[in-house]
């Protein structure tokens, strides 16, 4: 099997076994409760953060994100808030500026163009989920608290932490995922700056500071973060090795006529490569690698039960490109020998699709 579909979730590490109630008062409580503050610690500290309480554990990506756009709508609903982000961005981000919009708790907006009333969240991802473009997310910050100090700026961190270098100076939230980095399903967390003001979405005991009550899973969370400090302790070598998978199978648009690499032109992720090999379907293609045991995309899992216009064509690309377009996503656990056959494999279908075409 060779797996290239990391960015959909990758095959978790180091799976420890605890399962106490981190909020029982005996000692196998107070034990789980100190596992999860010191899961704390490090997920702060890899995001530079000197205060653990600051970071907010979720289920995952999603639900980071809900909380952070939901959060801080409610929380502003009074004041017309203003919900900023783009139409490519994930579902997780689109979906709830949406939802908001419907109920009138804030009025979206799908540019980065800030308005002058009215309070303002931004939402963008860290680095795109189908492309790879890597948004330089401080300097975008830096750039809209100078037209508007008081905006909010949230990242979707989930393509991005563990593999992409995270500078939040400027920055008042940021949603990770575990299953993204090697960690388990079902858990991830967000970062919310001292001072950000959100309403709970969950109510209950009152864990996570009160912002996101209900039993903590300490094991999935402490496994989270034995993959975060992994990846942040390899990060250069992992970065490394990641680019050389990504080159092989780059290459190919050398090797095949009509093959595009797609990105909007700036810094990319190697961690991800969506290429178009035109005149064949990506479904089709992505169908007959699975068959041949080569594990691919057509990009966001999420989007895969949404009938909506591929991503790539609300990013300005052709229809025929985005119709041909598959995404693959590596991880540092891939091989090279494994990229090598692959881009073979690919070469070969590539080549038989065509002239059956013909």
């Amino acid at each position: 099997m060779i797996y290239f579909d990391n960015a959909a979730t990758s095959p978790p590490i180091n799976i420890p076994q605890l399962f106490h109630n981190p909020s029982s008062p005996h000692a196998l409580g107070i034990n789980a409760e100190r596992a999860l503050r010191d899961a704390r610690k490090k997920i702060a500290a890899i995001l530079g953060s000197t205060d653990p309480d600051e970071v907010i554990f979720t289920s995952g990506g999603t639900e980071s994100n809900n909380l952070a756009i939901l959060g801080y709508a409610l929380a502003n609903s009074r004041q017309n808030i203003n919900l900023i982000s783009t139409p490519h961005e994930h579902p997780s981000i689109l979906a709830p500026i949406k939802f908001a919009y419907e109920r009138n708790w804030g009025t979206p907006h799908t540019k980065l163009v800030i308005p002058t009333t009215g309070p303002a969240l931004v939402s963008i991802s860290h680095v795109n989920h189908e492309t790879g473009d890597i948004n330089d997310i401080n300097a975008i910050a830096s750039d809209i608290k100078k037209i508007k100090p008081g905006a909010a700026i949230h990242i979707d961190g989930a393509q991005g932490f563990g593999k992409e270098s995270v500078c939040l100076q400027n920055i008042d939230m940021y949603s990770f995922s575990g299953h993204k980095f090697h960690g388990p399903m079902g858990v991830g967390g967000l970062w919310i700056k001292k001072g950000i003001r959100l309403t709970p979405l969950q109510h209950g005991g009152g864990q996570e500071n009160n912002m996101r009550s209900g039993t903590e899973n300490v094991p999935a969370i402490v496994q989270m973060a034995i993959a975060a400090e992994s990846a942040c302790q390899n990060f250069t070598n992992n970065h490394t090795h990641v680019a050389q998978l990504n080159s092989i199978i780059r290459n190919l648009k050398s090797d095949l006529k009509d093959v595009t690499v797609n990105n909007l032109g700036g810094e990319t992720s190697p961690y991800i490569l969506n290429m178009s090999f035109l005149g064949v379907k990506g479904e089709v293609l992505v169908h007959a690698l699975s068959e041949k045991g080569v594990y691919v995309s057509m990009g966001a899992a999420c989007r895969s039960r949404k009938r909506a216009k591929p991503a790539l064509e609300l990013m300005g690309f052709a229809p025929e490109v985005a119709q041909s377009a598959i995404r693959f996503s590596f991880s540092p656990i891939n091989t090279i020998e494994e990229a090598t056959h692959a881009r073979e494999i690919i070469f070969d279908l590539v080549k038989q699709f065509r002239k059956l075409m013909k």
